[in-house]
């Protein structure tokens, strides 16, 4: 297993996710090329989790044969494949299909905790000792999949389940080990799976509060005024929004205003001491400050990165 403590030294990584540093991060995989493979269960190649306190780099990479399954636990991460962004909060799942090129959003995984399996693709006969009209269903239900499906957070359980198989000891483990990923595979694929808990009109309200925030970048409302905006407490305003965005409503502002400013940093030479007073920040240091906690670089070094 592949695991990294932020007390030791240097860190153990995977070329399959190249994260170039991981002070105040943690990692665990089990990778099948470095671990004892499981000889029941080829078709799985990698399963891990990570939780970043800091962003690091993910650049472009690619799973031949495989899909790799992403689901976000805590946090947001944001996704590039074929030209196109995708968002995950906590409680979705992205998922890409064998050698799809993909990559974090700017190059960059933002701070989240995440879990990740990497499997054969359902291309031969016996696969997960499943019969062939079986694996067929299986493909069917990989191809109608949405590229980012909101599944909760149940599927967490399952990957830990899938962790303990293959940290058990048992003469069984095998079995276990083929069971809790194909447990894991239908609560990735299952298209009627998926949570509704928060009312409709609560989530249009939502929605309507987020467009504000991501047009008016600048605009730094309370906890009490976002929730009296949504015509709600705050008590339940924080807990149901951090359920449907994965982030506490500053946090998710936050987010939106540094996205903001890339986008500035990028397609204006405003200075970056105008930018940050721009966003309302008090300091062009305290900005600094606050976009490399979610980008991973300065403002500056990010800027000299899109001009090359």
């Amino acid at each position: 297993m592949t695991t990294y403590d932020p007390d030791e030294s240097k860190p153990i990584l995977n070329e399959t996710m190249p994260l170039s540093s991981y002070s105040r991060n943690t990692r665990w995989t089990y990778d099948t090329a470095v671990d004892p493979p499981i000889c029941q269960v080829p078709e799985l190649v990698m399963l891990g989790s990570d939780e970043l306190r800091k962003a690091l780099p993910l650049f472009e990479h690619e799973h031949p044969g495989c899909y790799e399954f992403v689901l976000i636990e805590r946090g947001k991460a944001g996704w590039e494949l074929e030209g196109e962004q995708y968002e995950t909060p906590a409680g979705h799942l992205f998922h890409s299909r064998p050698g799809e090129k993909h990559r974090g959003s700017f190059n960059v995984i933002e701070p989240c905790k995440f879990w990740w399996v990497i499997m054969q693709a359902p291309i031969h006969d016996g696969w997960l000792r499943l019969p062939a009209e079986e694996c067929l269903s299986v493909q069917e239900a990989l191809a109608r999949l949405p590229r980012v499906k909101h599944v909760g957070l149940p599927p967490v359980e399952k990957f830990k389940r899938l962790k303990d198989a293959l940290l058990s000891k048992s003469q069984l483990r095998g079995i276990t080990v083929r069971a809790a990923l194909l447990d894991l595979l239908l609560a990735c694929i299952d298209l009627d799976a998926g949570l509704h808990e928060i009312a409709a009109d609560l989530r249009q309200r939502f929605d309507r509060l987020i467009e504000r925030l991501g047009t008016e970048p600048e605009w730094r409302p309370s906890v009490d005024e976002l929730a009296s905006f949504a015509g709600v407490s705050a008590s339940h305003f924080y807990r149901t929004f951090q359920e449907y965005t994965g982030e506490p409503p500053i946090t998710f502002a936050e987010r939106l205003r540094v996205k903001e400013a890339c986008r500035q940093l990028e397609t204006s030479r405003n200075s970056i001491t105008d930018i940050a007073f721009r966003l309302g920040y008090p300091s062009s240091q305290h900005f600094a400050t606050v976009f490399k906690r979610y980008i991973g670089t300065t403002p500056t070094q990010w800027r000299k990165s899109r001009q090359v």
